[in-house]
């Protein structure tokens, strides 16, 4: 902000003795009745009582300039301070003084509201702070990403997507404690809310937490069982493998052994066999490596999958809807390929048998910019305690199922940094999706 330009003015003090004289003068010559002299005095004395207005008002309007400034929030301005060329050096070094305790208190409060708003955005919970009409002053990452937007201005925009999610924001009070179930186009959440009350500028805000309990539970379980995994896995082998090795070792000594000992020690060599395989297959799940990221095209990935689940006879048929047809996504082509290629073939062995079977694979973009992509087949209801338990690992109802297709699928998707849920289950139409953020 430049400061408007005005001339030098004499320090008021000088001004006042001048007048004080002045004044003194022109009393002396009234009592002397010396009168013709007064025409000299009296317009000193207006000269200079003049002159002290006018100095009073310049700083006056000084300090009015100052204040606009402040109240406009620019600090920018400076009054000079240079003796030769401004009388009222005193008053402009106490306005900058005064405009450098502001700007320093300034730049404290917004390394503060920095500083809140790193905390804000380094928590695992969604923080949202509203006023009593609805409108949102501050929204982290994480409440952006649990309701899938990317600004948030006031509740009533979820009003669309998540009603009841809308309706519990706009209801909870502080102290209060809700849990709502909302179904989305990715599957469902159970959300849980917590409030608390503060007053900025006399005016009060609610602040909310919201948590996505699917969500933390499923990586609490992913984290458990591959916790319990690689400590089975390494007492297994350690036990499985002298036993391997003896028995392979027996069966190959330079001397006949009685026939029902070398069948006895060749079932105990192809049972070590298996258990060994078997143990491979969950040593798999737990030792995911960190996703090579590269873009790729979705149509290309589905491809891929298609071709690789490919299979003889009578093969369902396979619907394709990529929208837009050029869809990119930048994640790891190998391992979302493996999650494309789980999901294909549990549906095709859903529709195994049935004439009249149909796979649908569907990709679009979401609101917030992610891809979501949808594997639906006609294969009939899963059972609901079969639905319950598809993504805890080694659980499976296949006579030689591993059970860490889907759980495997489910933990590369989190590792992108995306989900994996079942998002539709009836006698119609069962459909996995994918978001991949």
């Amino acid at each position: 902000m430049k400061l408007p330009t005005g001339i030098a003015y004499r320090p008021m003090i000088a001004h006042a003795v001048v007048l004080a004289v002045a004044a003194l003068a022109s009393g002396w010559l009234v009592a002397r009745q010396l009168y013709p002299l007064l025409l000299i005095t009296i317009p000193l004395m207006v000269l200079e009582f003049y002159r002290i207005l006018h100095q009073y008002g310049d700083s006056v309007r000084r300090i009015t300039f100052m204040f606009n400034a402040i109240d406009s929030d620019d600090l920018s301005f400076r009054f000079n301070e240079d003796p030769s060329k401004v009388d009222n050096t005193m008053l402009n070094a106490a306005l900058n003084r005064i405009k450098e305790i502001l700007t320093r208190t300034k730049l404290r409060a917004e390394e503060r509201e920095r500083y809140y708003q790193l905390i804000m955005e380094s928590a695992q919970t969604g923080l949202i702070t509203v006023n009593d009409t609805g409108s949102v002053y501050q929204a982290n990452s994480e409440a952006l990403r649990i309701f899938g937007l990317q600004l948030l201005t006031h509740i009533r925009q979820l009003e669309g997507t998540v009603p009841e999610a809308a309706r519990a924001l706009a209801a909870i009070r502080p102290g209060e404690k809700l849990r709502v179930t909302c179904s989305t186009e990715t599957g469902e959440m159970a959300l849980t809310l917590g409030c608390s009350e503060i007053t900025l500028e006399d005016r009060h805000r609610r602040v909310i937490s919201v948590s996505d309990i699917n969500s933390e539970v499923s990586e609490i379980q992913i984290e458990s069982w591959s916790k319990l995994s690689r400590i089975l896995t390494h007492e297994i082998m350690n036990s499985l493998a002298p036993v391997t090795s003896l028995s392979n070792t027996l069966l190959h000594i330079d001397r006949p052994l009685d026939p029902d000992v070398r069948r006895g020690l060749e079932t105990i060599s192809a049972t070590s066999r298996r258990l060994v395989s078997f143990v491979d297959s969950y040593r798999r799940f737990t030792r995911i490596p960190a996703p090579q990221r590269e873009p790729f095209e979705v149509r290309e990935l589905i491809r891929q999958a298609v071709a690789l689940t490919a299979a003889a006879g009578d093969a369902p048929q396979i619907h394709v809807d990529i929208e837009p047809a050029d869809t990119m996504i930048y994640a790891d082509k190998a391992q979302l390929g493996q999650v494309a290629v789980n999901l294909l073939k549990n549906a095709r062995e859903a529709t195994a048998g049935r004439p009249t079977g149909e796979i649908w694979i569907r990709s679009r973009i979401d609101a917030a910019e992610h891809v979501i992509i949808e594997f639906s087949n006609n294969g009939g209801a899963i059972p609901a305690e079969v639905a319950e338990n598809i993504f805890t690992p080694f659980y499976t109802t296949k006579p030689d199922g591993s059970g860490i297709g889907l759980s495997l699928s489910r933990r590369i998707m989190q590792l992108h940094g995306g989900s994996l849920r079942l998002t539709s289950n009836t006698d119609h139409r069962v459909t996995f999706t994918l978001q991949i953020g």
